[in-house]
């Protein structure tokens, strides 16, 4: 029976190390930035909209496009919080309002993706997120049930029953 529970002590140790190595490779894949397709007007212009965390315009607010590092456009919102930027060619830029910032990629309005948005939105400051708890994905309640498990089983496997005498040899 101790040969048993050491055995599923072990296996539940190696195997929660391995769940939660999936889950922090997911975890690390989500937080890449993501470079979204745009595609602009005849005439080059990138329109887009400018908005705090709870979706209200930015009145106002300077956006700045960057490539490459450098700033190669800057325009000012409106009341609504809304934008446009002429003169931009193919390529992808980094744009930034107030705290808000993104990765864009701009197409001529000719060959851009099905894909590919006419406006852009740029969201300013914090947005509020919510955690429903320990419990709230499954691979973390996994990994805990593992954690838990082998060390319960390893724990009854090294107790003593008290009516066993143990005899020791050594060759």
């Amino acid at each position: 029976m101790k040969s048993l529970l050491t055995g599923l002590a072990c296996c539940s140790l190696i195997l929660a190390p391995m769940f939660a190595q999936a889950e922090t490779a997911r975890t690390t894949s989500a937080t890449k930035p993501a470079i979204n397709d745009v595609a602009l007007s005849e005439a080059g212009t990138l329109q887009g909209r400018a908005v705090d965390g709870q979706g209200k315009p930015l009145d106002g607010a300077k956006v700045s496009v960057r490539q490459n590092s450098e700033v190669v456009a800057t325009a000012v919102t409106d009341a609504d919080g809304k934008f446009a930027v002429a003169g931009l060619g193919t390529g992808i830029y980094e744009l930034q309002a107030g705290q808000g910032q993104g990765l864009v990629r701009a197409w001529d309005t000719h060959i851009a993706p099905p894909a590919a948005k006419n406006n852009v939105l740029i969201v300013s400051g914090a947005t509020a997120r919510t955690q429903a708890g320990l419990f709230c994905d499954p691979l973390d309640t996994i990994t805990l049930g593992l954690a838990i498990t082998g060390t319960a089983l390893g724990a009854a496997a090294l107790a003593d029953d008290g009516n066993e005498t143990r005899i020791i040899v050594s060759p």
